[in-house]
Parts: structure tokens; C-alpha cells; sequence
């Protein structure tokens, strides 16, 4: 287990999600809070390393995807 997974003094890992806004940003967000207006969970609830693997395997924001063939 990864130890930012560890909760304290032998407490469960304690769970977090990922959230994404419309410009595709993805945030790392405690998940005993509830979630703001306009950020729905993209992945979760998971331990910590778990969400940060989901988001580096994720685009990143910023990229354009290439347009299909149909559309050039």
C-alpha cells in the first residue's frame, strides 16, 4: 500500500475523488466533502493513489484531440 494511502494512527485510507469541470481540468478532492457546482466525479470514491494513477492516465487538459477525417 502506497503510504499516502495510510490513514492516521491506523485508521482505513481515507477516500478521495476525482472531479472534472467542462474544460476537462480533472482535481483530486477529499471525499468526505460533498462535491461543488459544476465538478462531477469522474472517478471514485478511491484511495489517494488510485485517483492521481486515473488522472495521469487521463488527457490532459489542453490537448485538442485531432479532428476525424469526415470533419477536415
Amino acid at each position: 500500500m502506497n503510504p499516502d494511502d495510510a490513514g492516521n494512527y491506523g485508521a482505513p485510507p481515507r477516500p478521495y475523488l476525482v472531479l472534472v469541470n467542462q474544460l476537462g481540468t480533472y482535481t483530486l478532492w477529499p471525499g468526505v466533502y460533498d462535491t461543488p457546482v459544476g465538478w462531477p466525479i469522474a472517478h471514485g470514491p478511491a484511495v489517494r493513489s488510485e485517483c492521481l494513477d486515473f488522472i495521469r492516465r487521463s488527457p490532459s487538459p489542453g490537448r485538442f484531440a485531432p479532428l476525424p477525417a469526415s470533419a477536415a
